[in-house]
């Protein structure tokens, strides 16, 4: 379908004048459509909406294919919704908005619950008075000497020197280490001398750092990495704990080497995620693209992951699986993604990346949830957007979460 004929389809749509013939071939345009195409359709509606903003639309359009072909699983999904000022936007506003993120975002089926009922009306329980807001660019430095650097109030610029290296802290939350030109990157010598940083993220916190080496390295909330202020010439190790993506820079010559719970990523320069927190049974490495060799350090045994795999370490086992990569980065990119996964697990997230204590009334131990919702919206909401499944509810007092079975 040209662009013209969308522009036609999207105008009818707008005006309810849609044929059901026309309707039909909609209904398979979208679910036939990949990423970028889905994304050029939903750019195109957004541009038919502003022709025509007082447009009545018929609530029902679309929903039936969506339920049809997405409601084919049994796991309560996390309605995704927003709070609307002033008029409640049309429902196909709401289900293309949805389904934009079901199919960029999770690749997998979900349910949208909305019907002709509007979820943006929906009364929806009081979780107490008191708000937490969510987690932001917040970390602490050590250096070599033991000094330490609180990365929230520092300024901007040039926060500390080391021997010809210099550490910079830029306005969007990244620390980046500068080589003097004299400083030689490969001397074994040096690197023992400068010895090793660590940078530690509090519960609500994030950053990046910049490695002398030219690599990059996201560190999600309560986690920390250390690192030598200069790598040594035959080697680029660090130590991990918690969760970080990484995207190391190539050097064949010298393999860059991960240090974590149960196990030792080995990469020459790759796109790699991993999450090794002490309260969770296993580490797992998700590759993006690249190679990576993981090692299993209690049974001594090793694997070889592709793009595309997660390894899972622990004290059983060493395995690879096919999974959404998009799904293990969601963190980095603002979002909370869940795939039928269990409430403990999803409460140990939020509870840090809010600073919280979590503590259960009744068994949530089978309750699976699977969905996407906003890393960066108050406790409040993203708490009322998991009660829409029916299986929960919650408790505020102050830091303190009560999850409560249904």
């Amino acid at each position: 379908m040209n662009s013209q004929e969308l522009k036609r389809l999207l105008e009818q749509l707008a005006t309810g004048t849609l044929t059901a013939e026309q309707d039909l071939t909609f209904q398979e345009l979208l679910k036939d459509a990949g990423r970028e195409e889905y994304l050029s359709i939903l750019a195109a509606w957004e541009e038919t909406l502003e022709q025509y903003p007082a447009a009545e639309l018929p609530d029902d359009v679309l929903i039936h294919r969506l339920e049809n072909s997405l409601n084919k699983e049994n796991t309560p999904v996390i309605p995704l919704y927003k709070k609307e000022v002033g008029r409640a936007k049309p429902a196909i506003v709401r289900y293309l908005s949805v389904a934009a993120a079901i199919l960029v975002l999770l690749s997998v089926a979900m349910l949208f619950y909305t019907k002709k009922e509007k979820l943006t009306e929906k009364k929806l329980p009081a979780l107490g008075l008191n708000d937490v807001l969510p987690g932001g660019n917040k970390a602490t430095l050590t250096l070599a000497d033991g000094r330490m650097i609180n990365l929230d109030s520092a300024g901007t610029g040039a926060i500390a020197s080391q021997s010809g290296i210099t550490i910079e802290k830029t306005t969007d939350g990244q620390l980046i280490y500068n080589v003097a030109g004299g400083v030689a990157l490969s001397d074994n010598e040096t690197t023992r001398t400068l010895g090793h940083n660590t940078i530690s993220t509090p519960k609500g916190g994030q950053y990046r750092v910049n490695l002398p080496d030219g690599s990059t390295v996201w560190l999600n909330a309560a986690s920390s990495l250390r690192y030598p202020v200069l790598f040594a010439a035959d080697e680029r190790s660090v130590e991990l704990t918690g969760e970080a993506y990484f995207e190391i820079a190539k050097d064949k010559n010298k393999p860059f080497l991960v240090h974590s719970k149960q196990q030792i990523v080995e990469v020459l320069g790759t796109h790699f995620n991993i999450s090794s927190y002490p309260d969770e049974e296993s580490t797992l490495t998700t590759l993006l693209e690249g190679s990576v060799k993981v090692v299993n350090t209690i049974h001594k045994n090793m694997l070889i992951l592709k793009p595309g795999q997660q390894s899972q370490v622990n004290a059983e086992t060493t395995m690879a699986t096919k999974v959404d990569t998009e799904e293990s980065i969601a963190w980095k990119n603002g979002l909370f993604v869940f795939n039928e996964e269990s409430i403990p697990s999803v409460m140990r997230k939020i509870s840090r990346w809010y600073d919280l204590e979590v503590v259960y009334e009744g068994n949530v131990n089978d309750k699976d949830l699977k969905g996407t919702v906003p890393r960066f919206k108050n406790l409040s909401e993203v708490l009322e957007t998991l009660e829409l499944t029916g299986l929960v509810h919650f408790k505020i007092e102050g830091r303190r979460i009560t999850v409560i079975a249904r």
